[in-house]
This record gives structure tokens, sequence and C-alpha cells, in this order.
């Protein structure tokens, strides 16, 4: 199993991902629990702290750290992705601020440039990697003393419950019995989803402590289409907020959101 390059779905991400509901949940929760570091990076005089955000692709969140004062570096190993990127630094007159560098996550380290982090972003990246492990690890060490590191991440435990809620037995058996969760070439399925109580584990063993712990799309992707449009979109993302740190809703989000630190 290879990292995934996103050159060919980067358009799809900016639509399937960073657009519409699902979008403005992700960024509802992330904004709630990075609230406290924001705030700090705006009060902060000078050059601001240092943002990197690890196969950031078009780095929508990372921009928002950006005009609230911090230093952003946002990486990727997908041109497309930066490409967008680019194209919303320019829109949002961040050139100052942002810096766009191809490199993969295990050599940021070696890469030129690239100071170490108060805050890293590595969001919905480790669930498409061979070694998701081990890249936490180099996570860790490209953060400063104190840093914070915003992990998310694909919840294999909602996919399970989401192939038992539509009754496909043989499909969950099939993937029990090889270990193999990945959606078919060109899905947004990511090819290794993640149990959170083995990266709650991993993240101890890197040295980094757990700050917050929420989940993103607790109960959105369960209701039918016709239940969901009928609702405000407002309303749901307020109870997305609220159930996002409540098991055992939080268990079966669609992805997980870690806040860590390193001790």
């Amino acid at each position: 199993m290879n990292d995934r390059n996103f050159d060919d779905l980067a358009e799809r991400f900016r639509k399937r991902i960073y657009g519409g509901l699902k979008g403005d949940i992700r960024l509802a929760v992330l904004k709630r629990d990075l609230a406290p570091y924001v705030n700090l990076a705006s009060a902060i005089d000078g050059d601001g702290p240092v943002v990197l955000d690890a196969g950031g692709g078009q780095g929508q969140f990372a921009l928002d750290l950006a005009e609230a004062g911090c230093r952003v570096w946002i990486t990727d190993i997908s041109s497309a992705m930066l490409a967008l990127a680019a194209e919303q630094v320019e829109t949002r007159g961040l050139q100052q601020r942002v810096s766009l560098v191809k490199v993969p996550l295990q050599r940021l380290n070696a890469a030129p440039n690239i100071p170490s982090a108060d805050l890293l972003l590595c969001h919905a990246v480790l669930e498409w990697l061979a070694e998701p492990q081990q890249a936490l690890v180099y996570l860790a060490d490209n953060l400063n003393a104190g840093g914070y590191l915003s992990l998310t991440f694909y919840n294999r435990r909602a996919l399970e419950f989401r192939l038992l809620q539509r009754g496909s037995l043989r499909q969950l058996d099939r993937h029990l019995a090889s270990d193999n969760w990945g959606g078919h070439p060109g899905s947004l399925t990511p090819s290794n989803p993640l149990l959170p109580e083995e990266v709650l584990d991993w993240v101890a063993q890197a040295g980094l402590s757990l700050v917050a712990h929420s989940g993103i799309r607790c109960f959105h992707d369960f209701m039918t289409p016709e239940i969901r449009d009928k609702l405000p979109a407002e309303a749901i993302v307020e109870k997305e907020l609220h159930y996002s740190r409540i098991d055992p809703y939080r268990q079966l989000a669609r992805y997980v959101h870690l806040l860590c630190r390193k001790v």
C-alpha cells in the first residue's frame, strides 16, 4: 500500500469535503476546539505563531489561521491541491503570511525553510498513509515543546456501523477477514480507516497529551436525505457541536478530531 496522492481528486475534494453542510460541520468543530489558540494568536504581536498544515491540500482552515495572525506553511504531495491553495492565498491577500511547499509528510524535517511548528494541523491524512503510526511520530518531531497537534482522521467504527445499518453483513465480514477497509479506486473512502482507540494509544506513545477529543458528523451521515434536507443547516450544525463530545455519539462520528499537546 502506498500513500495516496490527490492530484486526480482535487476538484472532488473541493466540492464534497470542503463544500456544503459536511464542510460547515467540520469547520464548526475545528473552530470551536481551536478557538482558544486562535484567540491567543490574534493577541500576539510581531510575526505570530508558526502553523504547519501537513498534507494540507487547499488549506482552508490554515488560511483562517493566517488571517488570525499566524505564519502558515501548507505542505502536500499533490500539485493540484497546492494549486487550489495558491488560488485562495491570492484571493485572500495572504501571500506574505503563507508558504506552499510540495513535500511528503515524512520529509518535513529534511525540507529547507520549513520551521518547527507551534501548531501543527494534520487533517484527514493519516487514513490515506501506508504507515500512519510512524507518521504520527514524524508529526510530533516537527512540534516545538509545548506545541499543539490538531489531528483529524476517518473513523473505522463509523464505517462498521454504517455497514451494519445497511445490512451489508457479507461486506463487513470480508473487511474483517482481510483487514482491508479501503473503498474502490477513485472513492473518497480512505484506504486505511483508523480505530480511535488505537490512535489514542499512538498519541500517548508519541509523547503527546490529549487536550480535546471531538467527533465530526456524529449523526449527519446517518440521517436520510429526505429528513436532512427539511431541516435548517444551522440547526444541524448546532446539534453536531452539542453531541460532538458526548459518547456514544462521538464514538460513531465519521471523523475524529484530537487536539494534543507536546509534553
